[in-house]
């Protein structure tokens, strides 16, 4: 897993405290929402809609937090925040976050 888009503390943490058994089902469950939880957020800057966009921002930046994906988390964590072109444009930033995390769990080098 590429080290600049997760950190391999995190997930050793994780596997730590839970167990690699249940640590391997968050990462595929983390995986199986993401498409839905980015949608969401694009849906919300959309829309316009700051609340709707704290709320989905806030679910997906924790469990990318939880799995150490933290530049996905810092990107959310700027999108709760923003209106407007500003919340475009971190919009992007979660698009490709979103993509080298799903790259790096699914890769070759997944631990």
């Amino acid at each position: 897993m590429s080290g600049d888009v997760l950190d391999p503390a995190a997930l050793a943490r994780l596997r730590a405290d839970v167990g690699a058994a249940a640590a391997e089902g968050m990462v595929d469950h983390f995986l199986a929402m993401l498409p839905e939880r980015v949608e969401r957020v694009r849906r919300a800057v959309a829309a316009g809609e700051p609340a709707e966009l704290r709320d989905a921002a806030l679910s997906l930046g924790c469990s990318a937090t939880m799995l150490g994906a933290h530049a996905l988390a810092d990107a959310c964590a700027r999108s709760r925040t923003a209106t407007g072109e500003a919340a475009r444009a971190v919009l992007t930033e979660i698009d490709g976050g979103a993509a080298a995390t799903v790259a790096a769990l699914t890769g070759p080098e997944r631990a």
